[in-house]
């Protein structure tokens, strides 16, 4: 077994210890840490990349832009099929962002309304782009009568989609065709030269409701 050594107690009193001291460098003034205001946040899932696809809703969310100070509104996709030649793999976990800006809204508006079905499929759009153009249009009217006449407003699926318990059906789960095609060059805003990135333009396409299978 250990044996401790206990000290025994001496009869004279000992001046207690003096506090231990800092080694180092000297204790930082008080002010702000180079660790403070980090945000441990997962990474931004990727755009999808030049190509045509299959995807599938798989997320809404609401949101706020702080570097645009802008509203602003997630569309989480996930690529279920896709043409040969297309840059972003089957698998793919992929997001779109508009903003609330008049060009972001009427974006999001055309994938939602081709997302809940209502819109000429791809193939339309590539081979007969008269009627496709009549078939959007149309379908946009579907899609707005739709809300309108069973939830009292425009936009009671977005909100649903992004969890709002409104009784409006969600996109979530949803199959949507969508080409992905390359825009102007992102900017620099210091430099004024090009990041490499670019804007993505979107084309939608409905995919039938015979082929909306389930995740």
């Amino acid at each position: 077994m250990m044996q401790f050594n206990r000290q025994q107690p001496t009869a004279t009193a000992t001046a207690p210890a003096a506090a231990p001291t800092a080694t180092g460098a000297p204790a930082r003034a008080p002010g702000r840490s180079a660790y403070a205001g980090v945000s441990g946040a997962d990474q931004r899932d990727p755009m999808a990349e030049l190509g045509t696809y299959r995807m599938r809703v798989i997320a809404c969310a609401e949101g706020h832009n702080p570097g645009t100070r802008r509203d602003s509104y997630k569309v989480t996709l996930r690529v279920e099929d896709a043409a040969e030649g297309s840059l972003t793999p089957v698998g793919t976990v992929c997001t779109t962002v508009a903003l609330f800006t008049s060009a972001g809204l009427s974006e999001l508006k055309r994938f939602a309304f081709h997302a809940a079905g209502f819109g000429p499929t791809l193939e339309q759009r590539q081979s007969e782009p008269t009627v496709a153009k009549r078939l959007a249009a149309e379908g946009e009217a579907k899609y707005n009568e739709l809300e309108e006449s069973n939830f009292g407003y425009q936009g009671a699926i977005l909100e649903a989609s992004a969890g709002h318990a409104n009784g409006a059906p969600s996109l979530v789960g949803r199959l949507v065709d969508v080409c992905v095609t390359r825009g102007k060059d992102v900017i620099n805003k210091q430099t004024g030269a090009p990041t490499g990135d670019y804007y993505r333009n979107y084309t939608w396409g409905v995919v039938p409701e015979e082929e909306q299978t389930a995740a």
